[in-house]
């Protein structure tokens, strides 16, 4: 197998390229790059089993590798690196794609490239969440999909969501409930940059519907009460400001 690393820290690069020297011999590097738009060049005429990927690099989203590739030269596995252990990184391992925390550990990067091993192409699960993901600065709806069909829905328009074990319901202005197969923590990162935030484990609201912030409780412009997390009330004031 050969593999490629897109990463603009020159020690991580080294640390990687000697960790599959030792664990994997046998598997080839065929390069790094320290820029999406050039990695994606190589990949357009290079065909690689799987990536390093940087969440973060030279003022560039890792994951904004689907913005410059076909989804026909998606046929790679990615591992991704990142030195930063927030939310995001659950949204990855729900999709199988495997993530090394920086200072990349010895016992865990066997374990990654282990399951890339048993795993040689980017499911469409994952293809879908990454167009997702490099969409989330931006979007301003989204479209919910289940078995009675699909629904546009403007971002403004929804109230709250709120978890139902692998599900997620959508609460909207219009008293509508729409329920997809999704879980929360899905959207939790789809909905980053926006003015979604997420006071309790179960729940995502929409702070522009916030009607009043009590002690352990939000009470919302339709009258819902949701739960406020003991350590989430401070995070909400300073999200809110």
């Amino acid at each position: 197998m050969n593999y490629l690393i897109i990463e603009d820290e020159v020690n991580a690069v080294l640390v990687v390229k000697s960790y599959v020297e030792r664990f994997f011999p046998e598997m080839t590097c065929l390069g790094d790059f320290d820029k999406i738009s050039t990695a994606c060049e190589f990949l357009k005429e290079n065909k690689v089993d799987f990536i390093f990927l940087d969440v973060q690099l030279n003022g560039e989203i890792g994951i904004d590798i689907v913005k410059y590739l076909p989804k026909e030269k998606l046929t790679f596995e990615i591992i991704f690196t990142t030195a930063y252990s927030g939310f995001a990184l659950e949204a990855f391992a729900l999709c199988a794609i495997d993530y090394l925390l920086k200072p990349l550990k010895e016992d865990r990067f066997v374990e990654a490239i282990e399951r890339v091993i048993k795993k040689n192409k980017v499911s469409s699960e994952q293809l879908e969440l990454l167009q997702y993901l490099s969409k989330a600065e931006t979007i301003d709806k989204i479209i919910l999909k289940n078995s009675e069909g699909q629904y546009p829905i403007q971002l403004n328009e929804i109230v709250y969501l709120k978890a139902d074990n692998v599900y997620t319901e959508f609460y909207l202005l219009t008293k509508k409930r729409i329920v997809v197969s999704r879980p929360l923590k899905e959207y939790e990162l789809l909905l980053t940059n926006t003015q979604f935030f997420k006071p309790h484990r179960s729940y995502i609201i929409n702070t522009a519907q916030i009607a009043k912030i009590l002690v352990n409780e939000i009470e919302m412009k339709d009258q819902t009460m949701i739960p406020l997390a003991r350590d989430k009330k401070r995070e909400l004031e300073l999200f809110l400001k």
